[in-house]
């Protein structure tokens, strides 16, 4: 029987985790799959062998390990493989295949425009507005190059597709430049208006401090309009993006080049 397991990060914010839980419903929806469960990283339950092990006893023989996070670092590289490892241990006949994280994907940045236009970006916006106008994109930041790297990419993407002069990249942990660091380059910078985007799946301690952050520059900043911006969230392309992940991932079609392969080699076998 077939199983999928939905791999969240995990907080420490209660509402955080209602958050996922009830994203995670809205994907089994559109995943037709007859075992589905979730689990967490770190920081909230189930923990990843809890959720492997709800999978098996439903009847699972083989089990779809999905990890629901924005990018590839050492949560996907290490962590997830190493607890897929104890499991094949664990249940020698059970199957695993190992999905990729979300990634760059176009419509995650369709999403991210969504939500600029949320908070007033005109996507019709005239040139001078245009000029007037920069975005502060907000990773949550990790060792792992690969990941930071990506947030530039997907920083590109969104300056070609949203009608804004700049965007800027800041990280919120783990290297630089640090949230503060970015706050205080966008506070220097020419724009009257500047959009901060966290580039986050869900609510969580470190959305709060931003926004205590951002209020105290406003504060200072009399000319210069500085707006926080929602998270991900449900957006709608967001479940499709993961339902896509869970189909490759049971079909066992994950891109050749994507950072779950290595991996894959060694679970598959």
């Amino acid at each position: 029987m077939q199983a999928v397991l939905y791999i969240g990060h995990g907080t420490r914010i209660k509402e955080g985790v209602s958050q996922f839980e009830l994203f995670i419903r809205k994907v089994k929806e559109v995943v037709d799959v007859p075992v589905q469960h979730h689990s967490f990283i770190e920081l909230a339950d189930p923990s990843i062998e809890e959720g492997i092990k709800a999978c098996v006893e439903q009847g699972a023989t083989s089990i779809a390990i999905v990890p629901v996070l924005l990018l590839a670092a050492g949560h996907a590289k290490l962590d997830i493989p190493e607890e897929i490892d104890k499991a094949k241990r664990r249940y020698p006949s059970v199957s695993f295949t190992y999905g990729r994280v979300i990634g760059i994907d176009k419509r995650m940045t369709k999403m991210v425009v969504d939500r600029l236009i949320q908070q007033g970006l005109q996507l019709e916006a005239d040139e001078t507005t245009q000029h007037q106008t920069a975005v502060l994109l907000v990773g949550r930041g990790s060792s792992d190059a690969d990941a930071n790297s990506d947030l530039a990419k997907l920083a590109r993407l969104i300056w070609e597709a949203a009608p804004v002069d700049h965007v800027e990249t800041c990280y919120l942990a783990a290297t630089k430049p640090s949230f503060d660091q970015g706050l205080e380059r966008v506070g220097q910078l020419p724009h009257k208006k500047v959009y901060v985007i966290p580039y986050l799946l869900f609510t969580g301690i470190l959305l709060k401090q931003m926004d205590a952050k951002i209020t105290k520059l406003n504060e200072r900043l009399s000319a210069k309009d500085i707006v926080l911006c929602d998270y991900l969230g449900y957006h709608p392309d967001l479940i499709n993006v993961i339902k896509d992940r869970v189909k490759e991932t049971i079909e066992n079609k994950v891109p050749v080049n994507c950072d779950a392969c290595q991996y894959r080699v060694v679970i598959s076998s």
